[in-house]
């Protein structure tokens, strides 16, 4: 079975050999990224350098032609999903309402409802959105997490993160990409232990790792899962 390392959303092929003395990561014609590495090198050694090197390899995915930009194209028609914890809502276009306090985008009975007139700012509204129904519901996650791995965050941030899911500030506030809460809760809720264990620990060391694993036992299959199922926008 062929090793892997995932970091956030990269997935890596880990080749060990004997001859190795350092570690160097290539990036094949298909696009395949793989990591070779001396065969006792340590796990957190070989995770610190391929996230050092991430920017490098988007470069590189780039020139290929061959890195997929997060952001899907999108319409904003009738009967086109968009997903909120893990479920598709179809979208549907109304007219304008003359009550003003209509707002431009909501979710009611099971669809999102756009104003037709403002189909042109439609991907704006849609973010906008997430980050006001995430926060609240990634502040309650974060309460029912934050006991169990025994930190205090100082608050939680929604906003644009670029390649990441989340990160953990030096003020101790917790920041989460407004994509995050597009995913399933049992992978959000992933993405609040990784950042709630960064209070204890800023770096990928086996100390991070242990911590996170006794909070959440299976904490690898939904960083897989993360990594090669992403529900994008």
């Amino acid at each position: 079975m062929t090793e892997t390392l995932v970091v956030d959303d990269l997935i890596f092929a880990l080749r060990r050999s004997p001859r190795r003395t350092t570690v160097g990561i290539t990036v094949g014609r298909d696009g395949e990224l793989v990591v070779h590495v001396p065969l006792d090198c340590p796990p957190e050694t070989i995770e610190r350098i391929a996230a050092e090197k991430r920017a490098w390899v988007y470069a590189k995915l780039a020139q290929k032609e061959l890195f997929r930009p997060t952001v899907q194209s999108r319409e904003f028609v009738t009967g086109e999903g968009f997903s909120y914890l893990g479920r598709s809502y179809r979208l549907a276009l109304i007219d304008a309402s003359p009550l003003p306090q209509v707002p431009a985008l909501r979710l009611h009975q099971g669809r999102f409802l756009l104003r037709r007139d403002e189909r042109p700012r439609a991907h704006d509204h849609f973010v906008a959105w997430y980050v006001a129904h995430g926060r609240p519901w990634l502040e309650r996650r974060v309460t029912l997490t934050q006991d169990r791995i025994g930190v205090e965050p100082q608050g939680v941030a929604v906003r644009d993160l670029g390649h990441r899911w989340g990160s953990c500030g030096e003020n101790g506030i917790l920041n989460f990409h407004w994509r995050t809460v597009l995913q399933p809760p049992r992978i959000v809720e992933y993405v609040v232990a990784h950042e709630l264990v960064h209070l204890h620990e800023p770096h990928h060391g086996p100390a991070f790792w242990r911590r996170l694993e006794r909070a959440m036992p299976d904490f690898a299959a939904r960083k897989r899962w993360l990594a090669e199922n992403p529900i994008l926008f």
